[in-house]
């Protein structure tokens, strides 16, 4: 089984992203997960015209059966799980490439949303369990989060690969080492 984990750079002015923290703790063998497993991080640009082609070249070459993309959301306060891709762009900041779309579609023609893939219901079951904060989220915004959410999603309609994203806090909310932890029994939960 072969799991692609995505997260991103800082942006936005801040000097740190957790999730950039958490592909760096998978490349350094600090997240463990099932032996059965191959796990690959991918770390993501925080740009519109960027992000889908880089991450696309990862899932092309390794061909993953599960694909967890995680975001930071510095104002929530949980782990949230995101149920559905908004076919929709509106940057409250530019990206890191100083690009700042408004009101647009991310696909003229597609549908107005997507659903994950994921086993949501379990995930935030496992994670809860495990004594973190979290819960499921109808909205990914609509600044690059949700533009790769929703790409992901199109592109895996007539795949069987499960596909989400995660958003989670800053790190005063949950440490790195917590957000390790949770990683891992993410992916533990998800080994078939």
């Amino acid at each position: 089984m072969r799991v692609l984990v995505t997260g991103f750079e800082a942006f936005g002015g801040m000097d740190s992203n957790p999730t950039q923290a958490l592909i760096g703790a998978l490349k350094n063998h600090e997240v463990p997960f099932p032996k059965t497993m191959k796990v690959e991080g991918l770390l993501l640009p925080v740009s519109f015209s960027e992000v889908f082609t880089l991450f696309q070249e990862k899932v092309e070459s390794f061909n993953p059966d599960v694909i967890l993309s995680f975001g930071l959301a510095s104002s929530r306060e949980a782990i949230e799980l995101e149920t559905t891709a908004v076919n929709e762009i509106n940057a409250d900041i530019p990206d890191n490439r100083g690009i700042r779309p408004m009101h647009q579609k991310i696909s003229p023609e597609g549908p107005l949303s997507f659903s994950s893939s994921l086993p949501l219901t379990g995930l935030e079951h496992a994670l809860k369990n495990a004594g973190f904060p979290v819960k499921s989220s109808q909205s990914a915004g609509e600044y690059v989060c949700n533009y790769l959410f929703y790409r992901m999603m199109e592109t895996n309609q007539d795949t069987f690969r499960l596909c989400g994203f995660i958003h989670v806090p800053s790190e005063n909310i949950i440490p790195i080492q917590e957000l390790r932890r949770a990683l891992s029994i993410i992916l533990n939960y998800l080994e078939y």
